[in-house]
C-alpha cells in the first residue's frame, strides 16, 4: 500500500499580533458599523476584511493591493481562525479592497470610525490626555495632477521631492503617549494655516473636553486659530513666525534681555539647563463666529541652549566661507584671473559676500590701490633707440585683510537661539519653565509620522491613482500605525511596571536588552522566529501543528493582554 504524505506550511508569525490588539478594540466591528455591506455580499463582512488587510501590510510591510489576495489565499487557515469567518478564495480580491479604500475616502464615515474607534482605545487601555499637538506632512506619488485632485504640485515638501505631486496629511496626536487622535487627508497644495481650525474642531468633539492645551508649530500661531481656541475655552502653545510687525518687535524682545532691561527665568529639565527667557502680556482682540473677542495672551521670549549653540556653529561656518570669499575677489594677476579695477565695484563684490552670509558688521575687510606702469613701444616695426614710446598706467584693487570683529561676534551670540511663544494659558496653570519644558517634548506627532513613512508602513510613494483610493489607503496607514503605536505602548507599560527589560530584539545580539522595544521590533521578534502553521495529510488524517513560542513571544504577549491560546488554537481544524 502506498502511503499519500502532504505537508503545507502556513506563515503565521506576527499577524495574530496584530488582529489581536484589533480585536480588543473590536476594530472590526467598529468598521463594519460604518463601511457598509452590498446586498450580495458573502463570506467576510467589511470589517473583518480590513482587519485581515491590515495583518497583510504590518506582517508584509507592503501596502499595494495587488498581493494581498494572493496572501490571503496562502494563510486561509490562519486567517479563518483569527477573523471568525472561513475564507473563500475570493474575499481579498481587488474590487472587495477597492470598495473598502472608496467608503474610508468619504468624510462622514471616517470621522464616524475615528470617534468609536477614540472612544474604545480610551476604554481598553486608559489613554491619557493632558493635551493635543498638532501637525502636518506630505507623502509623495507618481501621479499626473488632476484639476481639484489630491496628489498636486506646490506647497513645502517634506520628503524633499518637489518634482513629485503630494499630498498632505494634518495629525492630532495625545500628550504624553502620542497615540493619533485624528486625521485628515488634504491636497498637496494647501497651506497649512487654514487646516488646523477644522482639525481642531474635530479634536473637541472626538474628545468632547474643552480646556485642553493644544500645541503646534508656527503655521498654528495664525491669530485666527489662536482666537478660535481662546474662543472655545481651550488653550495654546506656539512659536510666534517672524514675520510682519512680529519680526520687527522680536529685536526689542530679545534687546530687553540682552541688555538687562529684563530679567531671565532659567529653565531647567533633567538637571540640564536648556533654555532662559522672561515673558509679558498683551491684550488680543479677534471676531470669532461673529462674535468680537477680547483675550490675554502671554508672550514667551525665551533663548534656547541648544538651538543657540547650533546657530554659533552655523554662524562661524558663514564666516569661514565669507572670509575664504572675501580673500578670493582679488586673486594674483594671471591668465584668466579677472581684476576688480575700481574701487566702487570692489566695494560692492565685498558688500554681496557679506549680505550672502549674514555677517554684515562681523568682518573688518581692508584693501589697497595698485597701479602699475608700463612702458609701450609705438607703430610698426622693431624696437630701437629711435622708436618712440608711451607709458601706461593700470590700477588694480587688492584686499590686504579681512578680520573678524570678536566683540560684534560675541554681541551677535548673545542674540543666537532666540524664539517667542504665544500661550493664553494663565501663568500659575503653565509657568514659563514648564510651557517650554512641555513645548519642546512634542515629539509625539513627529514620531508618528516617522513610523507611517517608514517600514512596515511605508506612506510614501502611493500606489492608488484615483483620489477616493489615495484618499482611502492613507486613511487605512493612519489604522494601521494605531496597531502599531498601540503594541509599542502596551509593552512599554508592562515593561516599566515589572521594572524589567526585553533581550531577545535585536539580531544577532541577544543578550542586549531594553525597556523602551519599538513597535515595528517587537513585530519583528515573532517574524524572525517564523512562527508556522503546518498542516500534514496522511491517507485520510489531516493534522495541524504550530510553531512553539519561545519565553520572548510568551512575555510580549502578557504585556498585550493576548492569550497564548492566539496562537496555540489555530492548530485546531
Amino acid at each position: 500500500m502506498t502511503e499519500i504524505l502532504n505537508i503545507e506550511h502556513e506563515r503565521v508569525d506576527d499577524v495574530p499580533v496584530i488582529i489581536g490588539v484589533g480585536n480588543q478594540l473590536g476594530l472590526a466591528t467598529i468598521l463594519d458599523r460604518h463601511l457598509g455591506t452590498h446586498g450580495l455580499q458573502q463570506g467576510l463582512n467589511n470589517g473583518q476584511l480590513t482587519l485581515g488587510w491590515l495583518g497583510y501590510i504590518l506582517s508584509q510591510a507592503d501596502h499595494r493591493k495587488s498581493a494581498v489576495q494572493e496572501w490571503a489565499n496562502d494563510n486561509a487557515q490562519m486567517l479563518g481562525k483569527l477573523l471568525g469567518c472561513p475564507l473563500r478564495e475570493t474575499e481579498f480580491n481587488d474590487d472587495r479592497l477597492s470598495g473598502v479604500l472608496s467608503r474610508l475616502s468619504k468624510d462622514d464615515v471616517w470621522a464616524a470610525i475615528e470617534s468609536e474607534l477614540w472612544a474604545a482605545t480610551t476604554t481598553v487601555y486608559q489613554i491619557e490626555v493632558a493635551g493635543v499637538r498638532l501637525d502636518s506632512t506630505t507623502s509623495y506619488g507618481y501621479h499626473q495632477p488632476q484639476a481639484e485632485g489630491i496628489m498636486q504640485y506646490g506647497g513645502h515638501s517634506k520628503d524633499h521631492r518637489p518634482d513629485l505631486p503630494q499630498l498632505k496629511l494634518m495629525a492630532a496626536a495625545a500628550e504624553p503617549s502620542g497615540h493619533l487622535i485624528a486625521c485628515d487627508v488634504e491636497a498637496g497644495q494647501r497651506a497649512d494655516d487654514p487646516l488646523y481650525i477644522p482639525l481642531i474642531k474635530r479634536v473637541r468633539e472626538i474628545l468632547g473636553e474643552r480646556g485642553l492645551l493644544y500645541a503646534g508649530d508656527a503655521k498654528m500661531a495664525a491669530l485666527g486659530t489662536r482666537a478660535h481656541l481662546a474662543f472655545h475655552q481651550d488653550y495654546y502653545v506656539v512659536p510666534l513666525p517672524l514675520t510682519g510687525t512680529t519680526a520687527r518687535e522680536f529685536e526689542q524682545w530679545v534687546d530687553a534681555c540682552v541688555e538687562g532691561e529684563q530679567t531671565a527665568t532659567l529653565v531647567w529639565d533633567d538637571g540640564r539647563l536648556i533654555a532662559a527667557g522672561y515673558e509679558f502680556e498683551r491684550t488680543q482682540t479677534a471676531v470669532v463666529e461673529e462674535q468680537f473677542l477680547t483675550w490675554t495672551e502671554r508672550v514667551l521670549v525665551v533663548r534656547s541652549s541648544a538651538m543657540a549653540a547650533r546657530q554659533s556653529t552655523r554662524l562661524e561656518e558663514r564666516l569661514a566661507r565669507a572670509q575664504a570669499k572675501l580673500k578670493a575677489l582679488t586673486p594674483e594677476p594671471g591668465r584668466g584671473k579677472r581684476q576688480i579695477r575700481e574701487e566702487n565695484a570692489l566695494q560692492a563684490a565685498i558688500d554681496r559676500v557679506l549680505e550672502r552670509y549674514d555677517v554684515q558688521g562681523l568682518l573688518t575687510v581692508r584693501w589697497q590701490k595698485e597701479q602699475t606702469a608700463t612702458t609701450r613701444y609705438q607703430g610698426p616695426g622693431r624696437p630701437g633707440p629711435n622708436r618712440p614710446t608711451c607709458s601706461e598706467t593700470t590700477t588694480r584693487y587688492v584686499i590686504t585683510s579681512v578680520q573678524r570683529n570678536e566683540a560684534a561676534i560675541v554681541a551677535r551670540g548673545y542674540r543666537l537661539g532666540w524664539r517667542a511663544y504665544a500661550t493664553n494659558t494663565p501663568a500659575l496653570k503653565l509657568p514659563l519653565a514648564q510651557a517650554i519644558v512641555h513645548y519642546r517634548g512634542g515629539w509625539c506627532v513627529e514620531r508618528d509620522f516617522h513610523l507611517v513613512k517608514d517600514l512596515p508602513l511605508g506612506l510614501s510613494p502611493l500606489f492608488v491613482w484615483k483620489d477616493d483610493q489615495v484618499t482611502g489607503l492613507v486613511r487605512l496607514l493612519t489604522l494601521a500605525l494605531r496597531l502599531l503605536t498601540l503594541i509599542e505602548t502596551q509593552v512599554r507599560k508592562g515593561l516599566a511596571k515589572d521594572q524589567t527589560a526585553l533581550a531577545g530584539l535585536y539580531e544577532g545580539q541577544p543578550n542586549r536588552t531594553t525597556t523602551r522595544p519599538t513597535g515595528k521590533r517587537i513585530l519583528r521578534a515573532f517574524a524572525r522566529a517564523k512562527i508556522a502553521l503546518t498542516r500534514v495529510e496522511l491517507l485520510d488524517e489531516t493534522h495541524w501543528h504550530i510553531t512553539p513560542l519561545l519565553p520572548l513571544h510568551r512575555q510580549i504577549l502578557k504585556y498585550l493582554h493576548l492569550p497564548l491560546s492566539l496562537y496555540t488554537e489555530l492548530a485546531f481544524y
